[in-house]
């Protein structure tokens, strides 16, 4: 009966221990974004242990060293001579000159100013078009000594309840959109906290309206110096005479501020309607006129003869001009 005894004794000891460990795989799930149920995503509170505890940091994916000091090393010049409120670059790699342009244009006037900005709001679209109509992250950046993520803006975008708001840090780390920018950011402004929002193209028109309400309103009582930036493919999947046709009827949609003809527009036009909407009406919010300061596309970067070509804009909204 000994041997017997020991038997049982082994296998119980195994099944506790089998237990204990789902329970763990079950516990450390727990702390992961519920993607396959967006109605916990929604209704979890952001609890001060999960914004505020330390957390790994996103890794940048979106562009290698290279590229980036090539980058750096040769920035596209743009016609920027006053302060930056708010811009429109490309997120295209293919394009990144004009990235690195723009954030060294924005930061020259910003120091020139002696106003430097505090945070940069990123509007970019969610590429993936899953999980929520808005897509966040608490996560900070692992580049250099580190880009830190403004939380209080998350959680607060997080609790606003009338738009369908969501976590996950894989979105905003493997999605190129907002991605790309953090190291421009890190490079030229250094010390400046991002917050990234990745917006879902079937976002309504009157749930972009509410979105950009809270935003302005988020904006005016936050005391910070804001840079806003919209970060917008314009014309896809077309040769680059149809580009330009579409790219003319974007810029008119623009100048005239026709918010329901460009939530109407295809990716034959652009990649995010809602960005570009909320950082027109920024600008109408503050006076100001958005300047297409640069339009071109992919052809120009990768030799004539493109069978599908992608277009970019480069649009400013500036302050003491």
């Amino acid at each position: 009966m000994k041997p017997l005894t020991i038997k049982i004794t082994e296998i119980v000891l195994l099944l506790i221990i089998l237990c204990a460990c789902g329970n763990n795989r079950d516990n450390a799930n727990d702390n992961e974004p519920a993607e396959a149920n967006l109605n916990q995503v929604q209704a979890r509170p952001l609890a001060d242990d999960f914004v505020h505890q330390p957390q790994p940091k996103h890794a940048i994916r979106s562009i290698t060293h290279d590229v980036f000091n090539q980058t750096i090393n040769n920035p596209r010049p743009l016609n920027i001579d006053a302060f930056v409120a708010a811009g429109i670059v490309p997120h295209h790699i293919t394009a990144a000159t004009l990235i690195s342009g723009f954030f060294a244009g924005a930061s020259a006037l910003a120091e020139d100013y002696n106003n430097p900005y505090d945070l940069v709001i990123i509007l970019a679209p969610n590429h993936f078009g899953d999980l929520a109509d808005v897509v966040l992250s608490d996560r900070d950046w692992d580049i250099g000594s580190g880009v830190l993520t403004d939380r209080n803006f998350v959680e607060d975008l997080m609790n606003l309840r009338h738009i369908n708001t969501a976590i996950s840090h894989e979105h905003l780390e493997n999605d190129h959109s907002a991605s790309i920018l953090i190291p421009y950011i890190h490079h030229y402004l250094p010390n400046t906290k991002v917050a990234p929002v990745l917006l879902r193209r079937s976002l309504s028109l009157s749930e972009t309206f509410n979105l950009f309400d809270w935003l302005l309103d988020w904006i005016n009582k936050s005391n910070q110096n804001i840079l806003l930036v919209a970060s917008i493919d314009f014309s896809h999947f077309l040769t680059s005479a149809e580009a330009a046709q579409k790219d003319l009827v974007t810029a008119n949609a623009i100048q005239n501020k026709d918010y329901q003809l460009i939530h109407s527009l295809s990716d034959h036009y652009l990649d995010s309607p809602a960005s570009l909407i909320i950082f027109l009406k920024y600008l109408d919010a503050l006076g100001l006129s958005p300047q297409i300061i640069l339009n071109t596309e992919a052809s120009e970067f990768l030799g004539p003869g493109l069978c599908e070509t992608t277009s970019y804009k480069v649009i400013i909204g500036t302050q003491g001009d």
